[in-house]
């Protein structure tokens, strides 16, 4: 006798209006999710806040997207929260945060993340024996002033029915500094797709387009993209100086775009841009939405980014899918994620990276090469509906094992 179709709740602390790689992958998870005759509904237990700690009063409380995704938003108090951490140490109502779960009646809970650590234990103590539940930490080594978070994430780890890591690598940290039983320790990494709204993408790697020229410009400037919040952490000033090591060396016309809201860097990197004459050719473009976004992809002829740590690199794979090759460094994942289509130098190693920056801009045969690599790779390895199927396992598995 077949199961009756399940009802997935995700909770994450930030979600529409605001999309980071981590509210994308919940987003299309959910629109490949609603495909299958085996969920009955979606839904997002989420916050009245913006990354990071940003207040959103206006937001409504309750919404349905037009995909069909429920959004539940709680309300903070007090409104604004003391920037010492990623989320917002502020309270959020238990009661509120139970009726929310009343309403939907999940059979699967889904935490995403490992911050909102308030919403996930109120969310088991009232639905434990009632739903089950699946953990996505994206396990990162936490600083000594941030220590306080590891008995938390140990805890929920246990009390989770599946702990699911991004990466070999992560999981073998989440085994190892939370103890978390390899006997409920899995490993599924985020998808990515060319058209992010739909999450529609071909899978064979037969059906890629086998002349990428068709996806730029015919004329004008080669494009280097760099996607990802302007801030420390994600290393556009130190892309900025190997961007400069290269410039001498490049034999056309080049332009770096930044895509990325502003979290303290842009004053910094608009001045850097101002000190060295790079007006016009060094684009910071702010925020952009998803079509714009896709139009970026589309265009660039080059991805690169060298953030300090990287659990997973959705944006790498989402360049990929557009065919543009990826030049990085080895933090994090980089590594073990991108074994195709992408250039790895050694971690903040300026002169290896402006090198392969020289190369890959110079080099049309190779550059090209390694893009069509980069989207054989990201649709066969990473396409979303394959990504789905998997969690889709999990969850049918855990509501099993119940």
């Amino acid at each position: 006798m077949a199961s009756r179709p399940l009802r997935v709740m995700f909770l994450t602390p930030y979600f529409r209006p605001y999309l980071g790689g981590i509210e994308r992958a919940i987003e299309q998870l959910s629109f490949q999710m609603q495909r299958s005759n085996a969920i009955e509904a979606v839904g997002v237990l989420t916050t009245k806040y913006s990354f990071p700690r940003r207040p959103e009063p206006t937001w409504v409380d309750r919404e349905t997207t037009p995909e069909g995704i429920s959004i539940y938003r709680l309300s903070g108090f007090p409104r604004r929260s003391l920037p010492i951490y990623s989320v917002p140490l502020v309270w959020f109502s238990p009661w509120r945060l139970k009726r929310y779960l009343d309403e939907f009646k999940p059979d699967v809970i889904h935490f995403v993340g490992d911050g909102w650590f308030w919403g996930h234990l109120w969310a088991w103590f009232w639905y434990r024996g009632k739903a089950r539940f699946v953990f996505t930490p994206s396990f990162h080594k936490l600083p000594i002033s941030r220590w306080w978070l590891k008995p938390i994430n140990a805890f929920l780890s246990h009390i989770v029915d599946r702990v699911v890591a991004l990466t070999e690598l992560e999981a073998e940290g989440v085994h190892k500094a939370y103890r978390t039983g390899r006997n409920k320790l899995g490993v599924i990494g985020w998808g990515a797709s060319m058209n992010e709204k739909t999450g529609d993408s071909k899978t064979n790697s037969e059906e890629c387009s086998p002349d990428l020229d068709d996806y730029r410009r015919p004329s004008g400037p080669l494009t280097i993209l760099c996607v990802g919040r302007l801030g420390s952490h994600k290393g556009q000033r130190w892309l900025l100086n190997t961007y400069l090591m290269a410039r001498p060396q490049f034999e056309r016309p080049v332009r770096l775009v930044l895509v990325g809201r502003d979290e303290g860097a842009s004053a910094g990197i608009e001045k850097f841009i101002a000190q060295h004459n790079l007006q016009g050719e060094v684009i910071v473009t702010g925020e952009v939405s998803d079509s714009e976004l896709a139009e970026w992809y589309g265009e660039a002829d080059l991805f690169t980014l060298f953030s300090q740590y990287e659990a997973f690199g959705l944006v790498f794979l989402e360049a990929m899918t557009h065919g543009t090759p990826v030049l990085t460094h080895d933090v994090g994942a980089n590594r073990e994620v991108l074994s195709q289509g992408a250039v790895v130098v050694p971690r903040f190693n300026d002169a290896a990276a402006a090198h392969e920056m020289v190369r890959l801009v110079n080099d049309d045969a190779s550059r090209r090469e390694l893009g069509r690599q980069a989207q054989r790779y990201a649709l066969t390895e990473f396409a979303w509906p394959v990504v789905a199927e998997k969690y889709l396992e999990v969850y049918q598995d855990t509501r099993t094992a119940a």
